[in-house]
């Protein structure tokens, strides 16, 4: 009779133990994104939002180089320029080589002088700025980049940081494979986004449902310069980062063992 009864305790705790284990066990399904797109393999199609080619404005960093059939003509534009890549950085680690747009729009160029571009797009600067240098330059070649565009990761990414972006067509998609996409623990329904606005001095915000495809056709697909994400975690990280949850853990296993040791001393 004892040993019947303690056969069902056994039985009861391997399969309460086994419960937990499953119950504790989050659903894949939940870290997949644009969950509401259909599993089909006939191809679908999104109609995205039109883009708006974003303009210039005080305090980025241009990037200006133009191109002669004499180099030596145009070496003091040239070599102020740097590298532009898809780079993380830090606060520290920008890099600053470039032509900055002062506070009234200018940017001042060896040779050629202040050219105002602030209002401008990138496409409109590099042609007013060829318009200048056909003046002191036999047939230029002008290239304008902006090395001023970054976007930061705050959170639940598995590479949070702020990186610099070298075209300023960015989307949301783009963000994530930047930055890794989300952790196991980051809300894919809950990505919090800050927009700054240069005109007004204010700060946007609005939360993204990464898990639905309505982001893809919403005006936030493409991202602006100085964006930040922010991956809340989800509870399940509390949970298990939660100290008072490992004590329970740890005395649960205790006494499952004392359990399991009385039961074959009874035996015996």
């Amino acid at each position: 009779m004892f040993k019947l009864y303690s056969k069902r305790i056994l039985v009861n705790f391997f399969f309460v133990t086994i419960a937990v284990v499953l119950f504790s066990c989050g659903s894949t399904k939940q870290l997949k994104y644009f969950q509401d797109i259909s599993d089909t393999t006939k191809l679908a199609s999104i109609k995205l939002q039109d883009f708006n080619v974003p303009l210039i404005h005080p305090d980025q960093i241009l990037s200006v180089s133009i191109y002669t059939i004499d180099l030596g003509a145009t070496q003091n534009i040239n070599t102020v320029n740097g590298a532009t890549t898809a780079s993380q950085s830090t606060v520290s680690g920008f890099d600053q080589t470039g032509y900055l747009v002062d506070r009234d729009g200018f940017i001042e160029l060896p040779e050629i002088g202040k050219i105002k571009v602030a209002n401008l797009n990138i496409e409109q600067a590099q042609a007013l700025i060829k318009e200048r240098a056909l003046k002191y330059f036999n047939d230029p070649i002008v290239i304008v980049k902006d090395k001023s565009f970054k976007v930061t990761f705050v959170g639940e990414f598995q590479k949070p940081g702020t990186f610099i972006i070298p075209s300023e067509k960015f989307t949301i998609v783009d963000a994530m494979g930047l930055s890794g996409g989300l952790t196991d623990f980051g809300q894919r329904d809950d990505v919090l986004l800050l927009r700054q606005n240069e005109s007004n001095n204010t700060l946007s915000t609005i939360r993204l449902n990464l898990k639905s495809s309505s982001v893809l056709k919403s005006n936030y697909y493409y991202l602006q310069n100085n964006d930040v994400l922010i991956a809340n975690p989800s509870k399940s990280k509390g949970i298990t980062t939660d100290q008072t949850f490992n004590r329970y853990l740890a005395l649960y296993s205790v006494i499952g063992s004392l359990i399991t040791t009385i039961l074959i001393l009874f035996r015996r």
